[in-house]
């Protein structure tokens, strides 16, 4: 594995690591880094399977260490110092993983809708049981842009067919990676009680209109996480850190 494959680097300064989510990529945190890297080193992590880099090798049995290797690979060949590790959607997951597994010097956690959807209550994972039987039912059965759901589960009705046309060809090719992501977060192996050994200050960031999942997720996290402190973005959903960039970055100034 060639690390440099899999981060793109902007700026200087205490750095900042963003973790991209599921059928997205780096380029994600284009608005946000144009301004972080004013005075932080921005490193956006590539995703395996997203941005040209090669496919994970673990689909059979599926596992977010493959993700959590791969950060600590970019972060151990880049710097010594501690590092703000913010993660959006499945990122936010890879995020949250990464500071539970506690192998990197991490000083502040910032998660925008992490979707850990093993952490919800019964009512709202009947929800998301349903929603992905359906969905893994139709990508068994290659319905075309079977992807489409997933954007408007998150992010709304109408949040997939507002894309340009390359957009959602992109997403299309990224399916099977996103099952997997699915995958991997239900074959994380944690307790509630590990949660609370979470000592950085932790940002848990929803938007107002955004899935009440999300908000769920970032309630029970924020009830879990000793130095935890819940943000709301107006008129943000799930998309927030592309469509309320500068809202996004206030919430980052913040200090816990």
């Amino acid at each position: 594995m060639n690390i440099n494959n899999y981060f793109d680097e902007q700026g200087s300064g205490s750095p900042i690591i963003l973790i991209h989510g599921s059928y997205a990529t780096a380029s994600t945190w284009k608005k946000m880094v144009d301004q972080l890297a004013a005075s932080h080193r921005c490193i956006s992590i590539k995703l395996p399977g997203h941005c040209g880099t090669p496919d994970p090798d673990d689909f059979i049995n599926p596992t977010i260490e493959t993700e959590l290797d791969i950060v600590k690979k970019v972060v151990n060949s880049l710097t010594e110092e501690p590092v703000h590790l913010v993660g959006h959607s499945f990122g936010g997951v890879v995020a949250l993983a990464q500071a539970l597994k506690n192998n990197i010097n991490i000083s502040r956690l910032s998660l925008f809708e992490p979707v850990a959807v093993s952490l919800l209550d019964d009512r709202m994972s009947t929800i998301v049981q349903e929603f992905l039987a359906k969905y893994r039912r139709d990508v068994t059965a290659k319905v075309p842009f079977a992807c489409g759901q997933v954007i408007d589960f998150w992010g709304g009705k109408g949040s997939f067919d507002s894309l340009p046309g390359f957009i959602q060809e992109g997403m299309e090719a990224l399916v099977d990676n996103n099952i997997r992501h699915w995958d991997s977060e239900a074959n994380m192996d944690y307790k509630l009680i590990d949660f609370q050994g979470i000592s950085v200050p932790t940002q848990l960031i929803c938007g107002t209109k955004s899935n009440p999942v999300a908000h769920s997720i970032c309630d029970h996290l924020n009830s879990l996480i000793p130095h935890s402190k819940k943000y709301t973005i107006e008129g943000a959903s799930h998309f927030l850190v592309t469509s309320h960039a500068r809202e996004c970055l206030e919430v980052l100034d913040n200090q816990l």
